[in-house]
């Protein structure tokens, strides 16, 4: 036996219901799946990040002790200088100058000693990090996994679903479809039930005129809202 257009409506726009929420399981699922991406990223550029401040540290390590050996070349030098000077002032001069060196290469010792402690502190946290990188690039690559199987059978349902919803629409009567298409684009719920002779989404009250045509299955417009409306009574008397 043939629904009823009313029916055939209703059917329509819970039908319709049915494809926005799957449209909206869609659009959070792939966001899931850009976020867990991003992530991913972001630890990667945490590590890029990381394994520069050692480049940068290593060289520092480089430069320092290239001033090291420098201080030291210096006081080689100046004592195997002081070696063959027989004047007491160039001699004394040259003391002076030694012992000037030999205090910077105390101060430049402890200049090594820290950028390796620098060094060596970066390249344990790096070690760290990659390690952890590693573990967290796993769990992200199986979630993102387990989200791309999760939007595959959502996305398979909603194509499934729009391949029917030409059916759907067959015996609903023109004049109904084009408001209603009209009002789906505008909100997300297009069509409400009359509650209390009145538009249960913006509560204008509903005129006699129309509740009677309401109660013998019209769907009617809203005068404030334009949404469309129907007597909940008539899903009752068309279902029994």
């Amino acid at each position: 036996m043939e629904k009823h257009p009313f029916l055939r409506f209703i059917n329509l726009v819970n039908f319709d219901q049915k494809i926005q929420s799957l449209e909206n399981e869609k659009i959070a699922t792939n966001n899931e799946i850009l976020a867990a991406k991003k992530q991913e990223e972001l630890y990667a550029h945490e590590l890029q990040d990381m394994q520069e401040r050692v480049h940068q540290l290593k060289k520092k390590v480089d430069e320092q002790e290239l001033e090291m050996n420098v201080l030291d070349q210096q006081e080689k030098d100046k004592k195997k200088h002081l070696e063959h000077l027989a004047d007491y002032k160039d001699y004394h001069a040259i003391k002076s100058e030694i012992e000037t060196i030999q205090r910077l290469q105390v101060q430049q010792e402890q200049n090594v000693l820290h950028a390796w402690n620098q060094l060596e502190n970066a390249q344990q946290s790096v070690k760290k990090a990659m390690s952890d990188h590693a573990q967290q690039s796993q769990m992200l690559h199986e979630q993102v996994e387990r989200i791309t199987d999760k939007f595959d059978t959502i996305n398979a349902t909603y194509q499934d679903l729009l391949s029917q919803r030409a059916d759907m629409e067959k015996n609903v009567p023109a004049e109904w479809l084009e408001k209603y298409s009209m009002m789906r684009a505008r909100v997300v719920d297009p069509v409400v039930e009359i509650s209390h002779q009145s538009c249960s989404a913006c509560s204008q009250m509903i005129t006699s005129q129309n509740m009677s045509r309401a109660r013998h299955g019209a769907i009617i417009q809203c005068q404030t809202c334009y949404r469309l409306l129907y007597a909940p009574e008539i899903m009752e008397k068309h279902t029994e």
